[in-house]
Order: structure tokens, then sequence, then C-alpha cells
């Protein structure tokens, strides 16, 4: 198994710095378009991806929604695809995550929450019939609420 290319990678295989790889791979201004075209051939070659954690940090951005659902049913998975079709054209990702178990059922929500907002996920939408004691640090869209805070935005 070999190791994952970085940065660094395509910045020695393009024979350029690492911040001009990042704007070329960003699209941003300041570069020659032959030095892009360099780049971006060194990207495909090395099988470059940006790490999300990293490109977070720095922007502390993700473009990741995330989207919490006590099960994947029918029901979920109707939204998940909604979802999905409604984010691609905004240049957002999304990351489904189940998060309630038989074992313990009872605030998952604010579990799963608190492991995904600030460096995975810049918002949640919560597919659940409860929304107890959630605090996060995104913004959050509770979907079909039967109980729970009425201060979170729902539809």
């Amino acid at each position: 198994m070999s190791r994952r290319a970085t940065i660094h990678d395509v910045a020695a295989a393009a024979g350029v710095s690492v911040a001009t790889v990042s704007k070329a791979v960003n699209g941003r201004y300041g570069v020659a378009s032959a030095t892009v075209s360099r780049v971006l051939d060194a990207v495909a070659e090395l099988g470059y991806e940006s790490s999300l954690v990293a490109s977070s940090m720095r922007s502390r951005r993700t473009g990741v929604v995330g989207v919490l659902v006590s099960d994947f049913e029918p029901f979920s998975a109707e939204v998940l695809k909604g979802v999905g079709a409604a984010l691609s054209s905004h240049r957002y990702d999304l990351l489904a995550y189940a998060g309630a178990r038989d074992s313990d059922p009872q605030g998952w929500e604010r579990r799963s929450l608190s492991r995904l907002s600030g460096t995975l996920i810049d918002a949640a939408i919560m597919v659940t019939p409860t929304v107890v004691g959630v605090n996060a640090d995104v913004p959050i869209v509770a979907v079909d609420p039967h109980a729970g805070r009425v201060d979170i935005p729902s539809v």
C-alpha cells in the first residue's frame, strides 16, 4: 500500500512552491496558466486529494453539510437524496451520519453533533423525531421534529 500524495509531493513534481499548488488547485489569481496546467497534471498523476481537516483548519470551512439520522430507513434515505441533490449545485458535500444505537438511544444527537461540528461539517440537518439538549458550533435545521427546542429552525 503506497502512501497518500501530499501537497509537498505535488509541488516537487510540478517544480513550484506549496503556495503555488494551493493557488492553482483552488483557482486563485496570480498563477500563470502554464503553471496551473503543470500543477494540475501533477495532481492527476499523483492522485492528490486535499485533506479536509487541513483545509478546514486554514479556512474554518469544510464545504460539508452533515445530515444526522437515527437510522438509515426509507424516509431518511429520501431526505438524503433530496439534500444531496440540493447541495451539489452549491458545491457542498454531504456527510450522512447514523448515530442512534439500540444500546444507548438517548442523547445521540448531542454526541453526534459534538463529534462532527467544528472540524468536519459547516452545518447540520437533523432528521430525528426529537431535538433535545442539542448545542453546536454550526447552524442546525431539524426535519420533522415532533418534540424538542423551539429555537431551532425546522421543516
